[in-house]
């Protein structure tokens, strides 16, 4: 089978943050504690970090997997999966 992936996603139902899975490994947000500062008013940033799938064990539960995602958003996942934006 040639280099075919497929990312499915899925909303955190605590946060509404976003995660991707490509085959055992997901795409999720972590928060940028450090640069949240009172210079800033505590802006908060997301990087999207690598972890194992076994990352949900005992919470997969908290996650809701769907096809309706904003495209903005598939965009960030499909470019830090090494794959092309959706146009």
């Amino acid at each position: 089978m040639a280099n075919f992936r497929t990312i499915q996603y899925a909303i955190e139902l605590d946060t509404g943050l976003i995660i991707s899975k490509v085959r055992d490994q997901l795409l999720i947000p972590v928060l940028d504690f450090e640069n949240m500062k009172p210079e800033n008013n505590f802006q908060t940033n997301y990087d999207l970090q690598v972890f194992p799938l076994n990352t949900l064990v005992g919470i997969w539960h908290c996650y809701k997997w769907t096809k309706k995602i904003p495209k903005e958003i598939k965009n960030l996942h499909r470019i830090a999966w090494g794959m092309k934006p959706l146009k």
